[in-house]
C-alpha cells in the first residue's frame, strides 16, 4: 500500500512540472475520444507522453502525435480486448442473473457462478491498468507480450495492483462529480500515474534480478 501510495504522490508531483502542456493534451485527448476511431491511438498518445514525464524526460506534441501514428493498430487491439472482456464479463453477469436465466438453477448456484464472473472481471480491471505503460516499455511491441507482462506484474505484486485500482477508481469518481477535471487533467494524470506504477515495479525487479545475479558470485 505504501508504494501504491508514494506512486500517486510522485505523479502529483510529475504532472505539476508539465501542469499546462498536459491540460492541453487532456483538453485533445478527450476531444478525439468523440470520434470513435480515434479514441485509442489518442489515449495511446497520451499515455506515450505519460511515460516521457514519469521519466523525467521533456515532452511536446511530436512525442503525442508519433505514439498516435505508431501505436494506431495496436491500440486498437488493446481496445479490442478491452470490450471482448467488458462484454464476456457482463453478458455472464446478465445470462446468470436469476431474474433473466432460462436455466433451472438455484438463487445460490446463481449467485455463486456471478461472484466467478465479478471476480474475473477484478482480475482483468487489475491486469488491464498496466497494458498501455507496458506497450510504452516494451521492444517486443506484441499485443501477447503485453497481456503477458501485464499478468505478471499483477501476479507479483497483488496488493499494489489492488490499492492502484482503487486510486484509480477515486480519481475517477472524483473527477466524476467534479466534471471540469475530467477535461482538464484528470486523463493526463492517470497516464502520469499507470506509467509510474508500471516504472516502479520494473525497477523493483531489475534491482531484484541484479542482487540475485550478484549473490551468485
Amino acid at each position: 500500500m505504501r508504494d501504491a501510495l508514494s506512486t500517486f504522490g510522485e505523479s502529483l508531483r510529475d504532472i505539476y512540472g508539465e501542469i499546462i502542456l498536459l491540460v492541453q493534451m487532456s483538453l485533445v485527448t478527450v476531444l478525439l475520444l468523440v470520434p470513435v476511431v480515434t479514441a485509442p491511438p489518442a489515449l495511446a498518445g497520451l499515455w506515450a507522453v505519460g511515460n516521457l514525464v514519469a521519466r523525467g524526460e521533456q515532452v511536446g506534441w511530436g512525442d503525442y502525435w508519433a505514439a498516435f501514428r505508431i501505436h494506431f493498430g495496436r491500440a486498437w487491439g488493446l481496445a479490442g480486448l478491452n470490450l471482448v472482456a467488458l462484454v464476456v464479463v457482463g453478458a455472464n453477469l446478465w445470462f446468470y442473473n436469476p431474474a433473466s436465466t432460462p436455466l433451472e438453477i438455484s438463487d445460490e448456484l446463481a449467485a455463486g457462478i456471478r461472484g466467478v464472473w465479478l471476480a474475473m472481471g477484478l482480475l482483468w480491471l487489475l491486469l488491464s491498468q498496466y497494458l498501455l505503460p507496458l506497450l510504452m516499455e516494451q521492444e517486443d511491441l506484441r499485443l501477447r507480450t503485453t497481456l503477458r507482462n501485464a499478468t505478471a506484474l499483477m501476479i507479483r505484486r497483488p496488493g499494489f495492483s489492488f490499492v492502484l485500482l482503487l486510486l484509480i477508481i477515486l480519481v475517477g469518481l472524483l473527477s466524476a462529480l467534479l466534471i471540469a477535471p475530467w477535461l482538464l487533467i484528470t486523463p493526463a494524470f492517470l497516464a502520469v500515474l499507470t506509467n509510474n506504477a508500471v516504472l516502479r515495479l520494473l525497477r523493483v525487479d531489475r534491482e531484484k534480478m541484479r542482487g540475485e545475479g550478484g549473490g551468485g558470485d
